[in-house]
């Protein structure tokens, strides 16, 4: 497949980190031409799905502007500039949760671009064993959420009854519980 040529390209809103909006007009591979496409670029960001030693999963809820609500999703934050998605991971879990989890116990579950029409930003997911607590939570200026640790039986029934309905969490999730499952645990109710 050929690449769209662009005719025509301006930035319309400039605010990064956080989000720079593009207009392109385009001409498609069949001379079709589409004006005013718009592309989105945002800030990447990692999630974990941390199974305690204890067998049970943080799970945070805390408000979200975007759906003007209440929202559950797993540990998450946008990777900093030049920041690997392993260590954002990793850094996140600790400053929402206390947790902290060895190296060698994390698994790379996916990096998933979040929207394919309008740009290549993506969610960097995990799974992390034998998780346990070394310090309190420490939340930034912006966070106000709550922990609660869940079997992961519970988590995906959360998925399946669309209590947890952020893409990212709802991927991160049943990929957990494939790995899971590969590895002898059984997280399905």
């Amino acid at each position: 497949m050929k690449p769209w040529q662009v005719l025509y390209s301006r930035v319309l809103v400039d605010r990064r980190p956080w989000l720079r909006l593009i207009e392109q007009n385009v001409q498609l591979a069949n001379g079709h031409v589409i004006e005013g496409y718009l592309l989105a670029e945002t800030r990447e960001y990692a999630m974990t799905f941390a199974l305690t030693e204890k067998g049970r999963v943080p799970l945070v809820r805390q408000y979200k502007h975007g759906v003007n609500g209440p929202s559950y999703d797993l540990p998450a934050g946008y990777l900093d500039a030049g920041e690997e998605p392993l260590a954002c991971a990793q850094r996140e879990l600790l400053e929402e949760t206390g947790y902290v989890a060895d190296r060698v116990a994390w698994r790379h579950l996916i990096s998933a671009v979040l929207d394919t029409n309008r740009g290549n930003a993506c969610a960097h997911l995990f799974l992390a064993r034998g998780a346990h607590q070394v310090a309190t939570p420490q939340l930034d200026d912006t966070e106000d959420l709550v922990t609660q640790f869940l079997a992961p039986a519970e988590i995906v029934a959360m998925v399946r009854s669309g209590e947890i309905n952020s893409i990212a969490s709802v991927t991160c999730v049943m990929l957990a519980q494939d790995a899971l499952n590969e590895e002898g645990h059984h997280a399905q109710p």
